[in-house]
C-alpha cells in the first residue's frame, strides 16, 4: 500500500463518526487495519463493545466514505472485528481527555471545606 492510498483511506474514515460519541473512528482508535491489495482494500474495525449494536452501521458508513474517496476503482469492503480488544488508551489522548471523569464543584468544595476544618483544629 502506497503512503498515498493509506492517507486517503484514513482521511476517508476520519469523516465517518461513532453515532453515539460523534467521534471520527480514527481518532477513537477503532481501525484495526487497513489492507490494499491491487484494486482491493479491506479495512477491519474494532467497536468500543463487542455487543454494539451499530457496529453495521459504522461499517457501511466507513466503506461508502472510503469508496467515496478512492472512487469507482477500487473495491472496498469492510468488515467488524467484534473479538477485537478495544480499551479507551487505544483513543488519541485528546479524545481520552474529552471524556475522563472531572471532580464534581459539590465534591470539589467539600473536600476544600474539610481540609480547611481539619486545618483549623
Amino acid at each position: 500500500m502506497t503512503p498515498a492510498i493509506e492517507h486517503e483511506i484514513l482521511a476517508a474514515l476520519r469523516e465517518v463518526d461513532d453515532p453515539e460519541l460523534g467521534v471520527d473512528i480514527v481518532a477513537l482508535g477503532l481501525v484495526v487495519s487497513v489492507d490494499v491489495v491491487g484494486d482491493r482494500v479491506l479495512v477491519v474495525l474494532a467497536m468500543t463493545t463487542p455487543t454494539c449494536p451499530l457496529g453495521g452501521l459504522i461499517a457501511e458508513t466507513a466503506a461508502v466514505a472510503v469508496g467515496k474517496r478512492l472512487g469507482p476503482g477500487y473495491a472496498v469492503r469492510v468488515a467488524v472485528d467484534r473479538t477485537a480488544p478495544w480499551s479507551p488508551e487505544c483513543a488519541a489522548s485528546e479524545v481520552r481527555a474529552r471524556f475522563e471523569r472531572k471532580p464534581s464543584w459539590l465534591l470539589t468544595a467539600v473536600k476544600a471545606g474539610l481540609s480547611r476544618l481539619v486545618g483549623a483544629a
